[in-house]
């Protein structure tokens, strides 16, 4: 399933980690991880408008999740 999806690598450096923080602390009643807020300021900042995810997290933001559980 990996294979066929349309996935993108993109490189997080350590200005986006430091940004991503803020994320961190706005949410800190939830339990995120780093990894969590990276990918919520990736998907802000890219404009992504949905996220495959079952990680209910990462629409903490607005972006509605498409979730595929098997």
């Amino acid at each position: 399933m990996i294979d066929a999806m349309p996935l993108r690598i993109v490189e997080t450096t350590v200005e986006e980690i430091d940004a991503a923080k803020e994320i961190l602390k706005r949410y800190s009643d939830q339990d995120l991880t780093l990894v969590d807020v990276v990918g919520l300021r990736t998907m802000s900042v890219r404009r992504i408008r949905s996220c495959w995810s079952t990680d209910f997290h990462l629409s903490l933001t607005g972006v509605p999740l498409l979730v595929h559980l098997m």
